[in-house]
């Protein structure tokens, strides 16, 4: 146990641990032969969560006190901000991949299972993720990680959370052939900036409210709309259109999260804000 860590050397200790929890369990799904599913989702995904309880209970034991686990923002909801999370990741993924449509690259299409059944699909994802698989990301990363980084000054703090919380993604890509990749030398760093500007947008509900839950929310609703949306398009470029232009971390995608999070910091953290309305980061 190592309880005079200081925030840094935690933060340091935190993220070399989720780093080596992603490679192992990469090399888990891949031993064990999984295809994309419950599983494959629960043993990958769980391990944000699982670094934290590491360090919270066993390396520098801070949950052992009311205050460690308090400062994970999990006991707070956020739930005046619920609609801005759920509301703007919606609008921006499905407005990106409309723009697409509207080229000659890809167009509408009804799937087999009708829109009514790609909406319950999407809904579906969104109401059992959020809970389970997306808090476990959000409580390493925006939970644990974040605030111990947060002596660096907000946007350093935002820009390493990304940077790690993107290495941690690139194992399940590479150490296994479960998902295109694509042309690395694009794909790599799409993925990169995907997940950097999905820091800064979610971190900033983090900071804002205190909680994690907003962006859980905002995250899983945009894994939810990588599937419902890929399902209402056909193309004849899938790499293209799916890696390069939308889906889960395409240039469209990199292009709007990043306004997303500029416009989230105007309207949570303006200079003009009124002092009553400001968010409070009392917690940090």
């Amino acid at each position: 146990m190592l309880r005079t860590l200081s925030d840094r050397q935690k933060a340091l200790a935190y993220s070399a641990l989720v780093l080596l929890l992603g490679v192992c369990a990469a090399l888990l799904i891949n031993t064990l032969d999984l295809e994309p599913g419950f599983l494959l989702f629960a043993i990958w995904m769980s391990t944000p969560a699982l670094a934290t309880l590491a360090m919270l209970l066993v390396i520098t034991r801070d949950g052992y006190s009311k205050a460690g686990w308090a400062s994970l923002g999990v006991h707070r909801f956020g739930l005046n901000v619920w609609w801005i999370a759920f509301g703007v990741t919606l609008v921006l993924g499905v407005a990106v991949t409309s723009l697409v449509w509207a080229t000659p690259l890809a167009s509408f299409t009804t799937p087999k299972y009708g829109l009514l059944g790609t909406v319950i699909d999407f809904f579906f994802v969104l109401v059992v993720f959020t809970p389970t698989f997306i808090l476990s990301e959000e409580i390493g990363m925006r939970g644990y990680l974040l605030p111990r980084l947060m002596e660096l000054g907000t946007n350093r703090a935002l820009l390493l959370v990304g940077l790690v919380w993107g290495l941690w993604h690139l194992p399940l890509f590479y150490l296994t052939s479960l998902f295109p990749t694509g042309n690395p030398l694009i794909f790599v760093p799409l993925v990169i900036a995907t997940i950097v500007a999905a820091s800064f947008l979610f971190g900033y509900f983090r900071i804002a409210t205190e909680s994690v839950w907003p962006g859980a929310v905002a995250h899983a609703v945009h894994n939810s709309l990588v599937d419902a949306l890929g399902a209402l398009t056909v193309t004849s470029s899938p790499v293209l259109v799916s890696l390069y232009l939308v889906g889960d971390n395409g240039i469209l995608i990199v292009l709007s999260t990043a306004l997303a999070a500029l416009w989230i910091r105007h309207i949570f953290f303006s200079p003009n804000q009124p002092s009553n309305s400001a968010p409070s980061n009392s917690a940090w």
